[in-house]
């Protein structure tokens, strides 16, 4: 029986206060580093409270500002 895809998106397209699951992390070295300490690890549930040129994003009681385009790196699933 064949098996549904989870469909897969990043950071920047997830709406306003849906819940998804960091899946990875496609970024330079650098910046997948710093994302790591601030939370962003793979299985780690999120969403995001404020969407714009900078996204606030809720990891677990964290809440985190972001720019668009470091959050284009951070791949999730629903």
């Amino acid at each position: 029986m064949p098996q549904s895809a989870t469909p897969s998106l990043d950071l920047s397209q997830l709406p306003l206060n849906c819940e998804a699951i960091i899946s990875s992390i496609a970024a330079a070295p650098r910046l997948a580093s710093r994302l790591r300490e601030l939370g962003f690890l793979p299985g780690q549930p999120l969403r995001v409270l404020r969407a714009g040129s900078a996204l606030i994003v809720q990891i677990g009681e964290t809440r985190l500002a972001m720019r668009r385009r470091d959050a284009t790196s951070i791949r999730l699933v629903s």
